[in-house]
């Protein structure tokens, strides 16, 4: 019964530390937003916090032994409750948010978002992350038949992280509140802290007599007995370096993997779960007794897979979606497998373990920092450089039991000179080839598949047959493929020339010039935020979501038929500022922008005039929108205009009945919101319609799907989707009775979003929506 005790608190403890990870997420969305910096800088103060306490597990159990470490952690555990308790008596929630230590207008609130998580979860979670090398370090000592290996309990502990990820956004999210799922955490931390307690009294009646240092006390017959017992080596310095390089990798891999994924290939809500999954199942996988043969098989598998990655990051393959994910997804797991596996076979005795675990979780950590931190401010101004670059490492490593023939030789300088000379060749395809095979200017347009596999196959193609032929070379591999990225920057792919590239924690936007060079664009992801034709002096026409054809332009139509002129318009999302072009002399606009190197882009007239052109006075709000209008008195505004788009993803928390509420509030009377809900995975208007509905029954409800023709394409118009919200009179507002606008008299029944329940999956888009 021992193993499945220490097993099932194992497993809670680590369901219970990927339940919260999820749940955080949840609640800073409505504060920072949803972008991928959010979730990188998340996952590194977590993997922080789970070193700081597996360096606490082995420095405690190695000062104190495995007995007196045991009782002391019931301390430690009562520390939790008292934080609870804490919490609760000043926020009423187990889980306090303060929001005052996040800063409005950064482009790195790093530190601020971190120090908000180290008060809402910091004493719990370091408290659960003790978990795995503590009851493992116990198990160890108990005396037990299969103790001699503790490490089984180690695919336990992932097996539960893997249920509390999964269960979170297919079972918790859908059927409670935030605030019920706070509570449910802290009461699951309270369940695990019953069961280590148990663990601990089992520690103390079964433990074997442990070696502790002489100045801990007399040493007895007993002691002196276990003093004498053959103890294994130490791990040696590089042992350790290979033990924090195997871990690094994966780490960095995951939160590249999941970056591009979500912003480059398709911003599909929850989709960052699915690494993240791969990630443990592989630890589940290798420490379950991984066969050697199934570890060399996919030692081979993986380089081969690793070019493959590195020509669709090339050619930028974003479609057929499920192939080129899948292709991602599954040249990650296996990179997983074999540096997990590699570690798995690694592995030190057991009175070594919590030092081993700790290597490992400062590997994590460092892979972590990497992504999440250094990227960042290193690569400021050549975007998401990281990814690429973990491929290449990941090229580099092989299972032992592949090196058959022993190590490779060391690089020669005919090695260098030959990764030179597919280099120089490689730049010479890249410039050469786009001239003779262009790509289509339009950037919605659809390349036909022999254009692509011919423009991609000439310039990338040719180059990896050779660097595939360097395969059983794995050092001289991975720089041939690291050459084949460099040539490849030289490559303005279908995005044109690229002006001006800014990185920052909400992501990569750049400025480009199409490959026709008639339009200047901004680009975040695969998503334009707004273009500008190069070859129209003056004032610059409206294009993408805004042109005077489409939903705004019709919308700003009818408001001039109304008798009362517009006085002040409020604009969430501010991209390149093109609905100013509907400004008019007399009227104040106000943007408001979550991210400052958006701001600064649009504000440049050397890239974009709408702004500049603006008849109206206009200002530019940092932060995020919601906290910004709470400030503002009610009945400001005559318009808003709601757009806060990260990519394609709309944050949840602009489309929540609190936000509608607000939205409400700061219209007059007569105000209109008009909503873009534009989502190609989401079917947001009748979300839109419900939720709306449900603080004032009185809206009236207009919709119009527009779809441009070739015409209107080559003029810069895009296909969008909006929903227009207004409680003046249907009779007598110009804008509800235009016979433009579709009417939704019913609303069919559904989920409404709150702050504290959003349903993602309830609104996703049938098949052939």
């Amino acid at each position: 019964m021992l193993p499945v005790l220490y097993a099932v608190t194992l497993f809670t403890g680590a369901a219970t530390l990927f339940l919260v990870q999820p749940l955080v997420g949840k609640l800073l969305l409505p504060l920072v937003g949803g972008s991928p910096g959010v979730w990188n800088t998340c996952m590194v103060f977590f993997q922080a916090v789970l070193l700081a306490g597996y360096l606490y597990a082995h420095r405690a159990t190695s000062t104190l032994g495995v007995r007196r470490q045991a009782l002391f952690h019931v301390v430690v555990l009562l520390t939790v409750l008292v934080a609870f308790r804490a919490a609760v008596a000043n926020t009423g929630s187990p889980v306090p948010v303060v929001t005052s230590l996040l800063p409005e207008d950064q482009d790195y609130p790093i530190f601020g978002l971190v120090a908000l998580l180290a008060v809402a979860v910091g004493v719990p979670f370091f408290v659960l992350s003790t978990s795995s090398p503590l009851l493992q370090r116990w198990f160890a000592a108990s005396g037990h038949p299969s103790a001699r290996d503790p490490y089984f309990l180690y695919a336990a502990s992932n097996a539960g992280s893997l249920v509390g990820l999964l269960g979170y956004p297919l079972l918790i999210e859908p059927r409670l509140t935030l605030a019920e799922q706070q509570w449910l955490f802290a009461w699951a931390v309270v369940g695990y802290a019953v069961l280590t307690t148990v663990c601990v009294v089992a520690v103390v009646r079964n433990a074997e007599p442990e070696p502790v240092p002489r100045e801990h006390g007399e040493i007895t017959a007993e002691l002196d007995a276990a003093l004498s017992k053959p103890m294994t080596a130490a791990p040696t310095a590089g042992r350790v370096v290979r033990w924090v390089l195997l871990s690094a990798l994966p780490s960095s891999l995951l939160l590249g993997v999941t970056t591009h994924v979500s912003t480059n290939l398709a911003p599909v809500p929850l989709l960052w779960v699915v690494p993240l999954a791969l990630y443990l199942v592989s630890f589940i996988l290798v420490f379950a007794r991984w066969p050697d043969g199934l570890h060399a098989a996919v030692g081979y598998v993986t380089p081969v897979l690793l070019l493959f990655v590195a020509l669709s990051l090339l050619v930028d393959a974003s479609e057929p979606f499920a192939l080129i994910g899948v292709l991602h997804m599954g040249t990650f797991f296996c990179v997983c497998l074999v540096c997990h596996g590699e570690l798995a076979k690694d592995r030190p005795a057991a009175e070594h373990l919590t030092v081993f675990y700790f290597w490992m979780s400062l590997g994590g950590v460092i892979g972590g920092l990497v992504n999440g931190l250094f990227a960042p401010l290193l690569f400021h101004r050549v975007g998401m450089v990281e990814y690429p670059l973990a491929i290449v490492l990941a090229a580099a490593v092989r299972p032992r039991v592949c090196r058959a023939t022993g190590d490779e030789p060391p690089l020669r300088a005919a090695d260098v000179a030959l990764v030179l000379v597919l280099l120089g060749l490689t730049v010479v395809l890249v410039l050469l080839v786009p001239r003779y095979v262009v790509a289509p200017p339009d950037l919605d347009a659809r390349e036909s598949f022999l254009e692509k596999l011919l423009r991609g196959g000439l310039m990338f193609g040719l180059p990896a047959v050779a660097v595939a032929a360097l395969l059983r070379r794995p050092s001289r591999y991975a720089l041939c493929l690291g050459a084949l990225f460099v040539a490849g920057a030289f490559d303005a792919g279908r995005l044109g020339e690229t002006l001006h590239m800014e990185r920052n924690f909400y992501g990569v936007v750049r400025v480009s010039r199409s490959p026709d060079g008639k339009f200047i664009r901004l680009i975040h992801g695969t998503t334009v935020h707004g273009q500008q034709r190069t070859d129209e002096p003056g004032r610059p026409r409206p294009m993408t979501y805004y042109t005077e054809s489409g939903p705004v332009g019709r919308l700003f139509q009818d408001l001039g038929k109304r008798k009362s002129k517009l006085h002040r318009v409020a604009v969430v999302g501010l991209g390149t500022g093109t609905v100013a072009c509907y400004a008019e002399a007399g009227e104040h606009w106000t943007f408001f922008e979550i991210d400052p190197a958006v701001a600064r882009i649009a504000q440049n007239p050397a890239y974009f005039g709408y702004l500049h052109h603006c008849k109206a006075e206009y200002e530019v709000v940092l932060g995020d929108a919601r906290r910004n209008l709470l400030r503002l008195p009610d009945a400001t505004f005559d318009v808003i205009i709601l757009d806060g788009f990260c990519s394609d993803a709309m944050p949840v928390h602009l489309l929540t009945r609190e936000a509608f509420k607000l939205y409400l509030q700061k219209l007059t009377p007569t105000g209109v919101l008009a909503v873009n809900v534009t989502n190609p995975h989401l079917d947001l208007p009748p979300l839109v319609a419900r939720t709306a509905g449900s603080v004032d029954d009185r809206l009236t409800v207009l919709e119009y799907h527009d779809r441009p023709g070739e015409r209107d394409r080559q003029f810069g118009s895009v296909e969008s989707q909006w929903v227009i919200l207004a409680r003046s009179d249907p009779a007598r507002d110009p804008v509800l009775f235009d016979p433009y606008w579709w009417r939704r008299t019913t609303v069919a029944p559904g989920p409404i979003w709150r702050d504290d329940f959003a349903n993602l999956l309830a609104v996703w888009k049938k098949h052939g929506d």
